[in-house]
């Protein structure tokens, strides 16, 4: 074939719209125009051509909702593209970017740049886009914490408008713009591209939290109906003219139930009561300024619970939205040490709607994963979904999608079920590697396997795998337990884990877990970090930036939390230097894992890890530092030169000087790089 019986798209190819104004439509028109310059840096001289968006609200396509078609004119010198809403239209946009550009859907956050060419041929076959299997489906930006503080090209808002670009490059049209967010500046941006807005489950109706706005009064809705019902009304009429999912129920502050604050509410029946009235008074009044409303509520830990027990009643067509375990299984979430393990899945044949909150990043406190990929595999995950899929289950999917940089592996695979409804997981990662790592294929199959097979089992069930979190979360408080009580009380906080037992037995507990799992990841890491090398390539890049750092996540935090009990064993035979320089090792491994944080492979990325706030790399290895210093009180003080005097003094010098010491006392680092480059310290 020659040029003649192709659709020429290049350099000179006009890009046009027609039908109403939207700021949506007018974004992706530009983020088009941005990528058909990256593409197209020069002229072909191959004849000017138009690609033609055409939004007909008449429908005279008879195109379902988001649905796009495309089509050519007999001389080839237009490509029409047309949708009969605003969301099919932007889809059309971003196919054209991805099919015929090549711009991949995470170019942005995984470092794809399209190749450049001079002209793009395509064959001209009429195209009708697909219908996705969730009919609601998107992303939950929570534990935003890097992205809401990290800036690309000095501009914070620039990070948020290509979050959700990738979003709608999944497909998706739904998000929760960030969490307890006093400036709503995210929520208009997702708005103005399009998005369906939907709700925190802690933030009814998207309404700031009452003891933001009120912090001098009880946040009851017995003593304050009134101000609840005004901070709820208040922010319908904000959003009255944006695409809303209404999110309705009642949580207390914080994100935990009411009644926790409240103890009037000290029986099932009486907290189920309150959460319907307060759902039908919220409906009533979304109604009150939108005809037929879309609305939606969670069922959300111990909220599942009162439903299964018949204690909720729900406005009619009300969004039951079941949620997962925070790990991926379909169940309700551990909250401390209480676990019921309610199955969160309609019966096959409960009237619906039904949707699904999914979690592929978690913040617990406890073993969640927050800067690495979920614990669990795709194979897993795929499971999950495609039971609830098919127990219809399909309304409405959001998904907990934390910071996304750490997490694309799992978005992607989730994206593609919401669009396709079930996946070959094998099939899935064969693709994934070949399209980011076509150089390293069989490489990264294998290290993606290994990595989900070095995770570390933490309980009995299956979905029961530990995130970074786990090593990080343990040493601390294990260690605010040491300190405060010299060994003597358990911590509660690990209760979790290990059951009510002491102290001993719970660093015992948690040493055995990370034991047998300490050398798989050493292994793991020195086979990637052979294959990144010196990182000169793209994909050298990427394998460091998407999997090196967070196999270095995983075994610094297994190697430390091994050191750290280690050490707590030396204490308790009063063992102290032995403690000390164990703890000193726990130290190196965390501060392995603050500098690959601290030194990505591209500047653009410079920052984007300084607001760790929430796993807090730098603050457990603060924490082991002050634990090493405590300790060296016991075999080191009061003068803090015995140490050095025994192992670093010649012995001539030790056994005769008469001063306690002739210069200042070392200081921790410096007295650690002395005994280490000595043979005679214990080891």
């Amino acid at each position: 074939m020659n040029n003649e019986n192709y659709f020429i798209f290049n350099k000179e190819t006009c890009l046009d719209y027609q039908g109403p104004e939207l700021k949506s439509v007018n974004h992706f028109l530009k983020v088009l125009t941005r990528d058909k310059d990256k593409v197209f840096q020069g002229n072909s001289c191959q004849g000017n051509t138009t690609i033609l968006f055409v939004l007909d609200e008449r429908n005279d396509d008879n195109l379902k909702t988001e649905q796009y078609s495309i089509q050519f004119s007999d001389d080839l010198s237009e490509m029409r593209v047309v949708a009969s809403d605003e969301l099919g239209i932007i889809y059309g946009m971003l196919y054209v970017s991805e099919k015929f550009l090549g711009v991949d859907k995470f170019w942005f956050w995984n470092d794809c740049e399209p190749s450049i060419k001079t002209m793009v041929k395509i064959n001209p076959v009429d195209i009708l886009s697909g219908v996705a299997k969730i009919k609601f489906r998107g992303w939950f930006i929570n534990d935003e914490v890097l992205i809401s503080k990290w800036k690309y090209k000095n501009s914070n808002t620039i990070v948020w408008e290509m979050v959700f670009e990738a979003l709608l490059r999944c497909n998706g049209n739904m998000v929760i713009p960030g969490t307890d967010i006093e400036n709503p500046v995210y929520k208009n941006i997702a708005s103005e591209m399009g998005l369906w807005i939907t709700h925190h489950h802690a933030e009814p109706l998207g309404a700031q939290m009452f003891n933001r706005v009120y912090p001098n009064e009880n946040a009851s809705y017995i003593e304050n109906e009134t101000l609840f019902k005004k901070l709820w009304n208040d922010a319908i009429i904000e959003q009255q003219n944006d695409k809303v999912i209404w999110n309705i129920g009642f949580r207390g502050q914080g994100d935990r139930p009411f009644w926790i604050d409240d103890p009037t509410f000290d029986t099932d029946e009486k907290r189920g009561a309150l959460i319907s009235k307060i759902m039908r008074d919220q409906y009533e009044m979304i109604a009150e300024y939108e005809r037929d409303p879309v609305c939606c509520v969670n069922l959300y830990g111990e909220i599942t619970e009162l439903y299964k027990k018949g204690l909720l009643e729900l406005p009619e067509g009300v969004i039951k939205i079941w949620a997962d375990s925070g790990y991926g299984k379909m169940v309700t979430r551990r909250q401390g040490s209480h676990n019921p393990r309610i199955p969160s899945i309609p019966s096959k044949h409960e009237k619906g709607p039904h949707g699904i909150y999914y979690h592929v990043t978690f913040y617990d406190l406890q073993a969640s994963n927050h800067l690495s990929m979920l614990p669990n595999t795709t194979a897993f995950v795929n499971d999950e979904l495609s039971q609830a899929f098919d127990n219809d289950v399909c309304e409405f999917l959001i998904v907990n999608c934390g910071n996304i940089r750490p997490h694309l592996y799992f978005l992607d695979f989730v994206s593609q079920l919401w669009n396709k409804g079930k996946m070959d997981s094998a099939e899935f990662l064969n693709g994934y590697v070949s399209q980011y790592y076509p150089s390293y294929t069989e490489e990264m199959i294998k290290y993606m396997n290994a990595y989900f097979d070095a995770i570390i089992q933490y309980g009995n069930f299956d979905d029961e795998r530990a995130g970074e979190q786990f090593y990080h979360f343990t040493i601390r408080n294990l260690a605010k337990q040491w300190i405060v009580s010299q060994g003597n009380e358990s911590a509660k906080n690990v209760y979790w884990a290990t059951g009510k037992t002491d102290l001993k037995k719970q660093f015992d507990w948690f040493k055995n877990k990370v034991e047998g799992k300490l050398s798989i990841w050493e292994s793991l890491l020195e086979t990637v970090k052979a294959l990144v090398g010196e990182a000169s390539t793209v994909e050298q890049k990427r394998i460091h930036d998407q999997l090196l750092i967070q196999v270095q996540i995983h075994k610094n935090g297994c190697k430390a939390l091994y050191s750290f009990t280690k050490a707590f064993e030396k204490f308790q035979t009063k063992e102290y230097l032995d403690a000390y320089l164990l703890l000193n090792d726990a130290m190196q491994e965390i501060k392995e894992t603050m500098d690959i944080m601290e030194k990505p492979t591209y500047d653009k990325w410079q920052g984007y890890y300084d607001n760790d706030c929430l796993t807090n790399v730098s603050l457990t290895f603060y924490t082991l530092e002050t634990v090493r210093r405590n300790l060296r009180m016991f075999g080191d003080g009061p003068t803090f030169y015995n140490w050095e005097k025994r192992y670093l003094t010649e012995t001539r010098e030790s056994s005769v000087m008469l001063l306690t010491n002739k210069t200042k006392q070392l200081m921790d680092d410096e007295l650690i790089n002395g005994l280490e480059g000595k043979s005679n310290y214990p080891n």
